[in-house]
């Protein structure tokens, strides 16, 4: 997965590249075109050249295979269509995959030695204590430890795909995304990716001259969270109203007090612009540092935990090895 992400960044990041460079956006997707670029972003390329052909929008033709695109890379793009702003727009979709892409690889990297350690002890746990018996053929005890290893696949397999939908259900679920937010490390870099989402989107529709109430709806829904979603229904309902913006993000507890602080000021100053551009990078930043901190926690809880089985079956082997021992001497 982190390698799609690193891909999109690389086409993200030529894509701005050559729209900054003045080259319009079908002499852009021909130049990466002859660059062998993988699957994926080929398709996305074939997709665009024939939406164009018939009549499609940039975000339209970029958006005809669901799969190949998320809801955050077509607000961002949109809004950069529909404001000229498709340069910008394309580098923000690059900074935000390069942080997905740094984060997924520190995580697997931390990853490595525990399940080195985890198979290790596995190993331990079955293979001398089966040998010992003497009365076990070499195929039994192989059997025994593909047995043992194919248990605790499929224990993290369910974990694992508890927790993905867990995190699938928060963006529609308030109360579950509160939740999920209060725990630790995890809680802070949740909050900070759906913040850096939030504000890379805003500040594209604010590029864009699209009305506030449009920008907050998209903008809410981009985020991927329940407490946001949840508090820019009010939002919009402000901005359909003509009212100010400020207040209402002061008032919710979704949003950071410093941040709804920034953007009560800024709107008064006519500086949203450039606030929501900054507090994009603070975002960003918070949220890849906070996932790496991730990174490392999780692989040294599970370590933990692994050492603790080691140990056990450790403990059992030679514990079973003393045991026999008495009864021969007896």
């Amino acid at each position: 997965m982190s390698s799609r992400a690193t891909h999109k960044q690389l086409f993200y990041s030529e894509m701005a590249k050559l729209l900054e460079a003045g080259f319009d956006i079908r002499k852009a997707a021909a130049v990466l075109k002859d660059t062998q670029l993988p699957k994926p972003q080929a398709a996305l390329l074939k997709d665009l050249h024939c939406g164009l052909d018939a009549g499609e929008s940039i975000t339209a033709a970029f958006s005809r295979d669901s799969t190949l695109i998320t809801p955050l890379e077509r607000s961002i793009i949109e809004a950069g269509e529909r404001g000229g702003k498709l340069a910008p727009a394309f580098q923000h979709l690059a900074d935000y995959f390069k942080m997905i892409a740094s984060v997924r690889l520190e995580m697997v990297k931390g990853m490595i030695y525990p399940v080195i350690v985890l198979h290790l002890g596995v190993f331990i746990g079955c293979v001398p204590a089966a040998l010992m018996k003497g009365d076990v053929s070499l195929m039994e005890t192989l059997g025994s430890l593909a047995k043992t290893l194919l248990i605790i696949y499929a224990v993290a397999a369910v974990f694992l795909l508890g927790i993905h939908a867990m995190l699938k259900m928060a963006p529609g679920n308030p109360t579950l995304d509160r939740l999920i937010n209060r725990i630790p490390v995890l809680g802070k870099a949740r909050r900070s990716m759906a913040m850096a989402r939030f504000c890379k989107v805003y500040h594209s529709c604010i590029l864009a001259g699209i009305s506030m109430k449009e920008t907050v709806q998209v903008a809410s829904e981009a985020a991927q969270s329940g407490l946001i979603r949840e508090a820019g229904v009010r939002l919009a309902k402000t901005a359909g109203a003509g009212g100010a913006l400020g207040p209402e993000f002061m008032a919710t507890a979704a949003f950071p007090k410093a941040f709804a602080r920034s953007y009560s000021t800024g709107e008064e100053a006519g500086t949203l612009d450039k606030d929501l551009a900054s507090w994009s990078k603070v975002f960003q930043e918070e949220a890849e540092s906070s996932a790496k901190t991730l990174a490392l926690v999780v692989p040294k809880v599970l370590y933990f935990f692994i050492l603790g089985f080691v140990a056990w079956k450790i403990l059992g082997f030679f514990g079973n090895y003393y045991s026999e021992l008495d009864q021969i001497g007896e």
